[in-house]
């Protein structure tokens, strides 16, 4: 046997060492990084409990008690102070409406001058990421809730205007910025080119407030204060009628109140429980130019169901009382072109009355894919004989892909003054010169006719009002751009921006909320008594 000299050994240990060191080295990078992760959830977690808190503090729902607070912050807070909130006063904040989730919940508040901060996070394993909100409380001019607010940029060009009226008085005039209580104009964001700016000789009656800067060429004007934490810059013969005030506080976060977020679940959540699309609708075209949506469901006018004939009077018996009326009730029908058939003796689906149901709807609520009116359309949204303005009929439509409204028609889409309609779209939406709503009243019981949800985020408009349009209702666009171009809004605009151009109208109507379902507070409302303003209903 040869004699052994142990090189195997050597190299076994060599190598096992080595393992040992890689082992070793692996485990400690493998600590780092669970640490790392431990951290990171723990910031998550600590910013998801303040943001929580704070969503609910400033919820409609919490009104009653956010005002109060608010109010004795104020007054118990000396210019510069801060203090961090007892689980009493935690609970009467939040309405008693803490869990055990907010067990770890640490909040600060404090006060600058006619400022209260509200700084709230969760207190995971030390770590500190907090939602930061701020309310101003030194007048009308400093209220958060605004008929049109952006998370970027507002523009307005050419001689477009921004106005307020109330539509319960006769005769309906533009309200004084000293008789609003709040921001005609807001802008919440704070990055460079996210200004408010007013070209041309564009005019806005109300108060205007932006976190940026606010721009004024041509012979534009503000009849009203300007609030600006950035600059507020003239060129040319621009005016301000009243007060230009530079503040400083802190940014408002804008997904406080652009949920875009939630739309989108909002939208899903009503889609899976009503049931898939009924496909692609498109009126105008062929024999089916007039539609209706009911509480009955969604119907066509086949003209050719039309043409074959409803009973002429010469084929009624005699006293047969029901062919009679039958007969009357389609000859006024096809006189006028549209009736939904809301009486005892002729069934919206009935043959001889021309309408034909196209799909169920259930609780009021349909889903459908793309939703076209072209050509010389009318679509009609209808309530019962019974419903009437003070309870009219809440009827609802997802669309799923896009929704336009164009054609040479003067009325493509009209809503009876017994209903309403709120739109959820995903994609796109449009409206033409035959989106004409300037007939209707503008108000159902606080609540304009047409509520438009638009969960678009790519590029181009979420929402365009274009073409001489006059729409009667409220535009929310979280996520995406809404632009009015030689149109009319009578409503509210709640978007990522907000484009006003060629002489166009953004009129907002104080009888109704607000575009997020949010009113704000004005003096028809009725005061509280307290001297603040921030309160909403």
């Amino acid at each position: 046997m040869k004699q052994q000299q142990g090189a195997a050994l050597v190299i076994v240990m060599a190598l096992l060492s080595g393992a040992l060191m890689l082992g070793m080295s692996g485990m400690q990078s493998a600590l780092i990084d669970e640490r790392l992760a431990g951290n990171y959830r723990a910031s998550v977690q600590s910013q998801m409990s303040g943001e929580g808190f704070v969503a609910g503090a400033v919820s409609d729902e919490n009104n009653d008690n956010l005002t109060e607070f608010l109010k004795n912050s104020l007054a118990d807070l000396d210019d510069g102070e801060s203090k961090t909130l007892s689980e009493d006063e935690l609970i009467a904040l939040s309405g008693n409406h803490l869990s055990e989730a907010d067990s770890n919940l640490i909040v600060n508040v404090s006060r600058s001058g006619d400022q209260v901060t509200l700084e709230a996070w969760g207190a995971q394993a030390g770590a500190k990421a907090p939602t930061v909100i701020t309310f101003n409380a030194s007048g009308t001019a400093q209220n958060f809730r605004s008929p049109f607010l952006a998370c970027r940029q507002i523009l307005l060009n050419g001689s477009s205007l921004a106005a307020s009226y109330r539509s319960n008085e006769d005769p309906a005039e533009f309200i004084s910025a000293d008789s609003q209580t709040y921001n005609l104009l807001y802008n919440l964001g704070s990055e460079q080119g996210d200004n408010i700016t007013l070209d041309v000789d564009a005019d806005v009656y109300g108060n205007v407030r932006s976190q940026r800067d606010i721009l004024l060429t041509g012979s534009s004007s503000i009849r009203g204060d300007a609030y600006a934490q950035g600059a507020i810059i003239h060129g040319g013969e621009t005016r301000v009628w009243g007060e230009e005030l530079i503040t400083e506080s802190s940014p408002q976060r804008c997904d406080l109140y652009l949920d875009s977020q939630g739309l989108s679940v909002e939208v899903e959540n009503l889609k899976q429980r009503y049931g898939d699309s009924v496909g692609n609708i498109k009126m105008g075209t062929d024999k089916r130019r007039q539609w209706a949506l009911t509480p009955e469901g969604l119907f066509f006018y086949d003209e050719e169901t039309r043409s074959s004939g409803p009973p002429v009077f010469s084929q009624c018996g005699f006293l047969d009382f029901r062919c009679i009326v039958n007969f009357f009730v389609n000859f006024f029908r096809n006189l006028l072109g549209f009736n939904i058939c809301n009486n005892n003796y002729v069934s919206c689906d009935s043959s001889q009355a021309g309408w034909t149901k196209h799909s169920q709807i259930i609780d009021n609520t349909i889903v459908v894919n793309n939703l076209m009116l072209t050509g010389n359309p009318t679509f009609i949204i209808s309530g019962l004989e019974s419903d009437t303005q003070v309870n009219p009929a809440q009827l609802r439509m997802v669309v799923e892909g896009e929704f336009s409204v164009s054609g040479d028609g003067r009325n493509g889409l009209v809503v009876e003054d017994n209903a309403q309609l709120e739109l959820f779209v995903k994609g796109k939406t449009e409206l033409g010169s035959n989106c004409q709503l300037g007939d209707t009243k503008p108000t159902r019981a606080g609540t304009p006719p047409l509520t438009i949800n638009s969960s678009y985020s790519g590029a181009g408009d979420a929402v365009a009002v274009n073409s001489g349009s006059h729409l009667v209702g409220n535009i929310y666009a979280p996520a995406g751009k809404v632009s009015v171009n030689s149109s009319r809004v009578t409503g509210s605009i709640w978007a990522q921006e907000i484009n006003v151009l060629n002489n166009s109208y953004i009129i907002y109507n104080e009888v109704n909320v607000v575009a997020d379902s949010q009113a704000i507070e004005t003096e028809t409302a009725g005061e509280s008594g307290n001297g603040f303003n921030w309160q909403w209903r």
